[in-house]
């Protein structure tokens, strides 16, 4: 998958977790965020953690669901 076309899936994602979280969705991620893990594609909680916006606490929290989604997409 492209990097477009994997936002909109990590986009959407992050729209689930947020609603299930009940937070605004940019508590997740920030636009900014998901736009450079789209680039990046990590394959890995330690890639993840190289993308800037992903922090120790988020990864903890999220990761899994988003190097899920991008495995799938790619």
């Amino acid at each position: 998958a492209n990097a477009n076309t994997l936002f909109e899936r990590l986009r959407q994602l992050r729209l689930t977790i947020a609603r299930e979280i009940n937070k605004p969705a940019f508590v997740v991620f920030s636009d900014r965020t998901l736009r450079a893990i789209s680039e990046a594609a990590p394959r890995d909680a330690d890639e993840m953690l190289q993308v800037k916006g992903v922090g120790p606490s988020k990864l903890e929290a999220y990761g899994d669901r988003f190097l899920e989604a991008i495995r799938n997409a790619t």
